[in-house]
């Protein structure tokens, strides 16, 4: 299965040839439930496997758990011990968004993963305060953590890091059979440049060819 029509924003390949593991982890370990202090969600991401290992890899967050807690990339944060009870995180509507596919660090963010085995790209998410407070969470309780199956890879990617990429035109990746024929390609070409100006330009790996996965599985962390 491909994972089309299941509400998927993602659909990476069966068989990616780049796999990067994701590990979940909370900051504090536990949440209290009556400091106002931040809670936070970590997301580590680490080349699993490559055809290339001593090359890096930059890719897109958007829509990924590398990007926000609030794009389906994570489930609501469901109460163990009163299944009842969930700190709502996953959103109610489509995400409705517009971008330049001719240059697309415009307006979407990209971060670069080290080579195989030479380390991780970390980020974290704070989770809303108002969401907690509604929420409702008491003394005792346990809550778990787990990404949805929606946004386990990239919309583009290159080995490649960003320093490397520096002065680079990102454009949405295109199969040679969606391309224009030579004389249309040639016009759009002239167009790109009297618009963009004479900087390189790239459009990375086939998107599909990187997908992701949760190392660990979910986790869980206690109302203190």
């Amino acid at each position: 299965m491909t994972g089309r029509g299941d509400g998927r924003l993602i659909h990476p390949s069966p068989n990616p040839s780049v796999v990067i593991g994701l590990t979940l982890s909370t900051s504090p370990s536990a949440l209290s439930s009556t400091s106002t202090e931040p809670f936070h969600i970590t997301v580590s991401a680490r080349i699993l496997s490559t055809p290339h290992p001593n090359k890096p890899i930059t890719l897109q967050t958007h829509p990924s758990p590398l990007e926000d807690l609030d794009n389906r990339s994570f489930h609501n944060i469901i109460c163990t011990t009163k299944p009842d009870k969930e700190i709502e995180i996953f959103p109610r509507g489509w995400p409705q968004c517009r971008w330049d596919s001719e240059n697309l660090q415009s307006v979407w963010s990209f971060v670069t993963i080290p080579p195989c085995g030479q380390g991780a790209y970390t980020v974290r998410h704070e989770v809303p305060r108002d969401q907690i407070e509604a929420a409702r969470v008491e003394k005792g309780e346990r809550y778990r953590v787990n990404l949805t199956n929606k946004c386990l890879g990239t919309r583009w990617w290159s080995f490649a890091s960003l320093d490397e990429l520096g002065g680079v035109r990102l454009r949405t990746w295109r199969s040679p059979e969606d391309e224009a024929d030579s004389e249309t390609k040639e016009e759009m070409d002239r167009e790109q440049r009297q618009k963009y100006g004479d900087s390189p330009v790239t459009m990375g790996e086939e998107p599909e060819m990187l997908g992701m996965e949760l190392e660990g599985g979910p986790i869980e962390f206690e109302i203190a």
